[in-house]
């Protein structure tokens, strides 16, 4: 009987060695896999955070979920979820290359729009205060601060215009377009106050 309970402690104290001697031998594949997410998602995350937010966010969440598994040593469950959580960054980076291409696309459209039909605009409004400024009156319920006020904005506008020209002349289209909706709302602003039609 003594030798029986002997020898059942034994085999108690061997499985422990054992299980713990496995579950040490997890623990430098589930570390690697976790640091190997970890950096996915920092690269991931330079274009996905711009082009894919919801995507990117819910990617980290998971890492942050495996990580945790890591840190309460359940090295058997790191292994197992690590590779879908790979994937599915691996599939935001994609999405991201995407997403990237369309909105480069709209750039260089919107653009493209913006500068055939801008500088006419433009030309109509400098006509339209040349006129005023040469004997031509003031618009109804304008003065001459008020004018003058007005010429300012719209002379800072075309600055900006110019900005955003040379922006879009160097490739740099969505720059160009930030730049040039700026300019459009202050020439179209202009134009109404002038009595001008709208475009």
């Amino acid at each position: 009987m003594i030798r029986s309970t002997v020898i059942a402690k034994a085999c108690a104290v061997t499985m422990l060695a054992l299980a713990a001697a496995g579950c040490e031998s997890q623990k430098e594949p589930a570390e690697q896999a976790v640091a190997s997410l970890e950096q996915s998602l920092e690269n991931a995350a330079v274009q996905a955070e711009k082009y894919v937010p919801d995507e990117i966010a819910a990617a980290r969440a998971k890492v942050a979920e495996v990580k945790a598994l890591l840190e309460k040593q359940d090295y058997k469950a790191v292994i197992a979820q690590a590779p879908a959580v790979s994937a599915e960054l691996r599939k935001v980076v994609a999405d991201s290359a995407i997403a990237k291409a369309n909105f480069n696309q709209q750039m260089t459209q919107a653009w493209t729009e913006y500068a055939k039909t801008l500088p006419q605009l433009i030309s109509s409004v400098d006509d339209r205060i040349l006129r005023i400024t040469s004997g031509g009156g003031l618009p109804k319920g304008m003065n001459r601060d008020s004018f003058k006020e007005l010429v300012a904005k719209f002379d800072a506008a075309k600055t900006d215009w110019a900005a955003a020209a040379e922006a879009g002349n160097a490739g740099k289209y969505e720059e160009a377009v930030t730049k040039t909706i700026e300019v459009k709302r202050t020439v179209e602003t202009t134009m109404e106050a002038l009595g001008m039609p709208k475009a």
